[in-house]
C-alpha cells in the first residue's frame, strides 16, 4: 500500500515532457564520447610517434624526388596531425554554434559531452603538432643529409603543405587573415607559429642564395594563405638581410678572382706586403712586385681587360635578375675602388716612379668603362 501511495504521488508529466534539442543531442552523443576520445587519441599519438606515411587527406604520401622515406614520412605525418587538428576545430565550432542557437531559442542548455571530448582532443592534437613541428625543424640538418634537398627547401615544403592544408580545411574557414585568438590552440595552429618555427630553424643553415629564395617563396605562400601582413613583412626583412650578407660574401669571393685575372690582384698583394715592412723613406718602386717593369705589365693586363671586363654574370648562383645586377655592380665597384687606390699610391711621392706613362687611364675613365 505504501508503494502504491508513492506511485500515486509521482508526477508522470516529468517523463512525458518533450526533450529539448540540446538534451537530445547530449543524450544521444554521450555514449559515443568515451570511445571516440580513445580512438582519436590513438590516431593522434600514432601520427606523432610512428613512421607511417599518412598525408593530411589520409591518402598516403608519395616520396618526392630526392627524398628518403624517413624525411617524407615525417613531413606527411606532420601535415596529417594538422589536418586532424583542423577537423576537430571544425567540429568544436559546429557544436558550439548549435548550442548557441539552442540557447537563443530559450532551450535549456546542458553540458555537451561531445563538445568536451572534441575540445580535449583538439588540445591534444595541437600539442602533438607543436612538438612534431619543432622536432622536424630541429632535424632539418639530418633530413637534408639523407636527401638531395637543402634545409631551406625542406622548410619551404613544410610551410607550403601546411598552408595549403589550412586553406582546404573547414576548421580554418573563419580565419582567412590568420587572426590569432587568445586561446592557446589558435596560437599553436596559426600560420605565424608555423612560419616562425620553420624559418628560424632554416636560417641557421642558410649558405646559398637559392635557400633564401626558397624561404621567400614559403613566406609568400603563407601570406596568400592568410599570414598577417606584419608577420610577412618581418620575415621578409630578416630573409633579405641574410640574403644581402650572402651576396656580400659571394661578391667578395668573385671580386678576388676578377682582380687576379685582370692583374690588379698582384699589385694589391705587393702593396699589402710592403705595408707590413714599411719604414720611413721606402718607395714602392724598390719593393719586390712593385718595380716599374712589374707594375707596367700588370697595368697593361688590366687595361686590356677593360674592353671585355671579366665581371661574372652570377647566372649559376643567383636566380633573381635584379639581385644578379646588384652583385655585378658591386663586383665592378670593388675593382673601380681598388684601381683608384692603386692609382693614387703609384702616382704619389711614396711611389718613387719617375715616369708614370704606364698609368694610361685615370680612375674616372676606368669607372666609365666598367659601368654596368
Amino acid at each position: 500500500l505504501e508503494e502504491k501511495d508513492q506511485d500515486e504521488d509521482y508526477d508522470d508529466t516529468i517523463d512525458s515532457r518533450p526533450m529539448s534539442a540540446s538534451e537530445l543531442l547530449a543524450q544521444s552523443m554521450g555514449g559515443l564520447s568515451r570511445p571516440l576520445k580513445t580512438r582519436l587519441s590513438q590516431v593522434i599519438m600514432s601520427l606523432a610517434s610512428q613512421g607511417g606515411a599518412v598525408t593530411g587527406d589520409g591518402s598516403g604520401g608519395a616520396v618526392q624526388p630526392g627524398d628518403d622515406e624517413d624525411t617524407s614520412s615525417s613531413l606527411n605525418r606532420l601535415v596529417a596531425i594538422y589536418s586532424v587538428s583542423g577537423l576537430l576545430r571544425f567540429y568544436c565550432s559546429a557544436i558550439e554554434k548549435a548550442l548557441e542557437k539552442a540557447q537563443a531559442e530559450n532551450e535549456v542548455i546542458t553540458e555537451s559531452p561531445l563538445l568536451t571530448t572534441c575540445d580535449e582532443c583538439l588540445a591534444e592534437a595541437a600539442d602533438c603538432y607543436v612538438a612534431s613541428l619543432r622536432a622536424y625543424g630541429a632535424m632539418l640538418g639530418s633530413h637534408s643529409l639523407s636527401s638531395s634537398q637543402t634545409e631551406a627547401h625542406l622548410a619551404q615544403r613544410a610551410i607550403m603543405l601546411i598552408a595549403d592544408e589550412r586553406v582546404a580545411s573547414p576548421g580554418f574557414a573563419d580565419d582567412a587573415l590568420d587572426t590569432v585568438g587568445d586561446d592557446l590552440v589558435s596560437k599553436q595552429l596559426s600560420l605565424s607559429f608555423l612560419v616562425s618555427t620553420m624559418v628560424d630553424a632554416a636560417m641557421t643553415h642558410l649558405k646559398t642564395l637559392d635557400g633564401t629564395s626558397a624561404l621567400k617563396s614559403a613566406v609568400n605562400a603563407a601570406s596568400k594563405s592568410g599570414l598577417d601582413a606584419k608577420e610577412t613583412t618581418k620575415w621578409m626583412a630578416l630573409i633579405d638581410e641574410k640574403e644581402q650578407n650572402l651576396v656580400e660574401v659571394l661578391v667578395g669571393t668573385e671580386a678576388d678572382i676578377v682582380l687576379k685575372e685582370c692583374g690588379l690582384g698582384a699589385i694589391r698583394s705587393a702593396i699589402k706586403d710592403m705595408d707590413r715592412v714599411y719604414i720611413e723613406g721606402m718607395t714602392m718602386s724598390s719593393h719586390p712586385g712593385l718595380s716599374r717593369k712589374e707594375v707596367e705589365a700588370a697595368m697593361k693586363k688590366f687595361y686590356s681587360s677593360l674592353f671585355s671586363p671579366p665581371i661574372p654574370t652570377f647566372e649559376d648562383v643567383i636566380k633573381d635578375a635584379q639581385l644578379r645586377k646588384i652583385a655585378r655592380s658591386r663586383t665592378a665597384q670593388i675593382v673601380i675602388d681598388l684601381y683608384q687606390e692603386v692609382y693614387g699610391a703609384l702616382s704619389s711621392e711614396r711611389g718613387g716612379y719617375s715616369d708614370l706613362s704606364f698609368l694610361e687611364h685615370d680612375p674616372n675613365q676606368v669607372k666609365a668603362l666598367l659601368s654596368l
